[in-house]
């Protein structure tokens, strides 16, 4: 599953988007538990240019990757099949070079 910092972070006006990322991280770790032969992984693929992000940060002139540039990150989850679990995208991509 997709998910986010907001799954484990508290941002104003983030309530909702926050409450469902954490829930399809429960739901992940909880698939995880009760199906053992799956590998069941919660992907933080960080901080992205996407409308929402700008939308929540609007003063934020920072560049941000494109969500096209974390998919080398699912990629790498999909090749090595490690063990069920929470990932960051950007450390992922960091690994692997």
């Amino acid at each position: 599953v997709v998910s986010s910092d907001a799954a484990a972070e508290a941002y104003p006006t983030w309530g909702g988007y926050g409450a469902s990322k954490a829930a399809l991280d429960q739901l992940a770790a909880v698939l995880a538990v009760e199906e053992p032969g799956l590998r069941v992984w919660s992907v933080d693929p960080g901080d992205m240019a996407t409308d929402l992000y700008a939308a929540a940060v609007p003063d934020d002139d920072d560049p941000r990757p494109e969500p096209a540039g974390v998919v080398p990150a699912f990629l790498r989850l999909l090749d090595e099949r490690p063990a069920s679990g929470r990932y960051g995208a950007p450390a992922l991509l960091e690994e692997r070079r």
